[in-house]
């Protein structure tokens, strides 16, 4: 491609809705994306899903290969989430290999390609290493952050030995994986019946795989080690290593990354193909959001969230407070704190969405601190928590109550310099033409935490709208959201390699339970993460003009300060 050229956009690109027979009798459902028909490369490209993900998440991959010519079938697996038959409990790795094998045998029954490439991300690199070394028709293999030693990688991410605790006679009935229960008992077993259970199995597998293959690992993957990979490599006949820089497990945490990554997969894919060149074409916006939109709708759809927000939210802030100390966290804290500025006489501060009540704890320490300096305190200082569950207030009025006495409460309640208040708020019920007002006065606030609360909500602009019009002339407001493409398993990783053990270690796992459904509710669209331009037209679109911008917890957050 031209220096400054930029990159055709193709808009002729349909997605057409098939399932055939898999394993054991179910149906596996998935996705043909295609183009023009005069334009097809012969080559079919197979997309298998990551754990806990279905075929939805591989579209934007999957629309940048049809659009430089080649078929792509994206499928979602049996037993697993997504529209395939079969209950997630039932999930094993042996069966997601038969669900890969099943698709090679739909696409070359109905297409007789000239190459079938096969293309794999995170844990189902496992099932493509054991696909490719059982079905030559594979001509290509793409390994993209593949994770190739279960029992290591879930050691790393828990610290704890699952399969060693079952080995030594533990009964699981069910486990909890990163946000989905499956039959603990029988996966266990279906990884030592079908030798997937560790390292040495997969480079058994990588020896007999006779196809080129191109293995993406991450510069800063936390749960796959490099020496894995380099080993599992050397196996293959023709194999190759690329390091994706700048980037964890999760691709879509730097646009950046993932554009690198999608660029080195297409040229491994095209190689051989006559007339290939680096002009590579692009999917039209239009048509790949209008796809996204209706895929997301279908898979909302079909997704069961039981548990109410009320009730998620208390059980993830009941578990959420162990990781107080930890670095991401305290660091995350302490720059909101920043952002929002000094205490000041006659403040009213507003902690929107309290949760544990971190943000107060922060209050009456730079209270204490100024206290100390000055000999006073400023009077007076007002500040209310609002959050949308009873466990949350409860959570920081205790923990309030506990650091004023920590902190000399008696002082404070000799000068009457602090009132704390506290109130449930269901915040999707605030703003807009219909819903409550915050129950403050025009101009009433002058300082408005809000810490990741307007991902979770239906129509966040409302309570943008809210904050403007409480917020004094001059008064100050800072706002974060996780970022999309977030991994949110990196903000537990220093909690979770320290020796916390007993009850610590169960807290902690429910946290990494609780990201995965987090994660769900994020690609079904119930939540949406923002980047910054994105919050900053929030809060350009209610009057909010002069803005800042950063990012925290880990680089996994987006946070703006807006003046009013």
């Amino acid at each position: 491609m031209l220096k400054g050229q930029l990159p055709t956009a193709v808009s002729d690109i349909t997605s057409r809705l098939v399932s055939f027979p898999g394993p054991s009798g179910l149906q596996v459902v998935g996705y043909i994306d295609e183009g023009a028909e005069d334009v097809w490369n012969e080559r079919v490209v197979i997309l298998a899903p990551r754990y806990g993900e279905t075929k939805k998440n591989n579209l934007q991959l999957a629309y940048e290969l049809v659009a430089n010519g080649f078929k792509v079938l994206r499928f979602d697996q049996t037993n697993h989430i997504g529209e395939s038959d079969g209950a997630m409990h039932a999930f094993t790795l042996s069966g997601a290999t038969e669900d890969i094998l099943a698709v090679v045998d739909y696409v070359d029954r109905f297409y007789e390609p000239s190459e079938v490439v096969l293309i794999t991300l995170s844990l189902s690199s496992r099932c493509g290493f054991r696909a490719c070394a059982q079905d030559s028709r594979i001509s290509r293999f793409v390994s993209l952050v593949g994770m190739l030693d279960m029992d290591r990688t879930l050691r790393a991410i828990y610290n704890r030995d699952f399969f060693g605790e079952l080995k030594a006679g533990a009964t699981w009935s069910r486990v909890d994986i990163l946000g989905f229960e499956i039959e603990g008992d029988k996966f266990y077993q279906s990884l030592v019946d079908s030798d997937m259970l560790n390292l040495s199995g997969t480079l058994i597998d990588s020896a007999q795989v006779s196809a080129p293959v191109l293995h993406l690992c991450a510069e800063r993957d936390l749960w796959v080690e490099r020496e894995d990979v380099d080993q599992v490599m050397s196996c293959c006949c023709n194999g190759r290593v690329v390091s994706i820089p700048s980037v964890g497990h999760e691709l879509n945490e730097n646009p950046e990354s993932l554009k690198f990554a999608i660029q080195e997969v297409m040229a491994f894919c095209a190689e051989g193909l006559a007339g290939n060149s680096d002009a590579l074409c692009v999917p039209d916006m239009k048509v790949l959001l209008r796809q996204n939109r209706l895929e997301r709708s279908k898979l909302q759809a079909s997704m069961d969230f039981s548990e109410s927000e009320s009730e998620f939210w208390g059980e993830y802030l009941g578990k959420f407070g162990i990781i107080e100390d930890a670095k991401y966290y305290v660091e995350y804290f302490d720059k909101m704190s920043a952002l929002l500025g000094a205490i000041q006489p006659s403040d009213v501060l507003l902690d929107a969405g309290c949760g544990n009540g971190f943000y107060g704890i922060s209050i009456i320490r730079a209270l204490i601190r100024d206290s100390s300096v000055r000999g006073s305190l400023p009077q007076p200082i007002h500040y209310c928590a609002m959050d949308l569950t009873s466990h949350g207030l409860t959570r920081s009025y205790s923990r309030h109550t506990e650091s004023l006495v920590e902190f000399q409460r008696q002082q404070l309640c000799d000068s009457g310099a602090v009132g704390f208040s506290y109130r449930k708020v269901d915040f999707d019920a605030v703003g807009g033409e219909l819903g409550a007002a915050l129950p403050f006065t025009d101009g009433s606030i002058s300082k408005i935490c809000c810490s990741l609360v307007l991902s979770y909500l239906k129509e966040p602009l409302n309570l943008m709208q809210e904050f403007y019009r409480v917020l004094k002339p001059g008064g100050v407001a800072v706002v974060s959201s996780m970022k999309p493409g977030c991994d949110m398993t990196v903000l537990y990783h220093d909690y979770v390699t320290q020796d916390v053990g007993g009850e610590g270690e169960q807290d902690a796992s429910i946290l990494l339970s609780a990201a995965g459904r987090i994660k769900l509710k994020k690609d079904t669209g119930v939540y949406q993460f923002f980047d910054v331009e994105e919050l900053e037209h929030l809060a350009a679109q209610v009057g909010f003009m002069e803005t800042r911008s950063c990012r925290s917890f880990g680089h996994q957050a987006n946070v703006i300060r807006i003046v009013k």
